[in-house]
């Protein structure tokens, strides 16, 4: 439903009705016409109230331009008030002002059924729509929010600022008194303490996060690695 469209029905039934009382054909015989161009008229003004008044996301990814449909209904509602007048000012020379009022009091409820029916499914639809746009845009941003968190943790570990907890996996004691411990954190991080003869070994400690630690590297490799560098 559009402005162009409505006014392209209002103005297709107008035409009929003004061949109709031209060959004098009476009211009551065009009654399905006159309902066509009523229901016509009053969406332009539900159009038009929706133009002064878009929803957010109708601003946002209308393909057409907000200020543009209000023109297009504005422009339209006027060509329909035109042909609203000549219609009245017919009626009521021809058939009398009592006429034209029985029309007015038909129009009044056709727009109140439309209101009833047609305008509020498309309230709720849009409704709809909107609430489901909302939730898209929380979780896209969520999203975006977690990435971003991610991509500035890994940019800290990559510039070894984080610090991770290492616990102690498996110590050996070396030829000089002296105990290697290696302790393993997050990622495979490995780190390797000396500890002299007596010294408290403790079970964990702070140590740097490694993002490109070995991961084929096992605890047994790197202690004899260790042992094998203090000969």
């Amino acid at each position: 439903m559009d402005p162009v469209s409505c006014m392209a029905t209002a103005s297709a039934a107008f035409g009929v009705l003004k061949k109709g009382f031209a060959v004098g054909r009476d009211i009551e015989s065009m009654a399905s016409d006159l309902s066509r161009w009523m229901g016509a008229l009053s969406d332009l003004d539900m159009l038009e109230k929706e133009a002064k008044n878009p929803p957010i996301f109708k601003k946002l990814f209308n393909g057409k331009s907000v200020e543009q449909e209000a023109i297009e209904a504005f422009a339209a509602k006027e060509k329909a008030q035109q042909q609203r007048y000549e219609l009245q000012q017919w009626i009521s020379m021809t058939l009398g002002r009592k006429k034209w009022d029985d029309l007015v009091k038909m129009e009044g409820s056709i727009r109140k059924q439309r209101q009833e029916t047609l305008y509020k499914q498309r309230q709720r639809r849009q409704k709809f729509v909107e609430i489901v746009a909302w939730i898209m845009v929380a979780v896209v941003a969520a999203a975006l929010l977690t990435l971003f968190v991610l991509f500035l943790k890994g940019q800290a570990a990559s510039a070894g600022g984080e610090m991770v907890t290492c616990r102690k996996v498996k110590c050996e004691k070396l030829h000089n008194k002296q105990t290697v411990c290696v302790f393993r954190g997050a990622n495979n991080t490995i780190e390797t303490q000396f500890f002299q003869y007596m010294e408290f070994i403790p079970n964990e400690y702070q140590c740097k996060y490694d993002p490109y630690a070995k991961k084929e590297m096992t605890i047994q490799e790197t202690l004899k690695a260790v042992t094998e560098s203090q000969k």
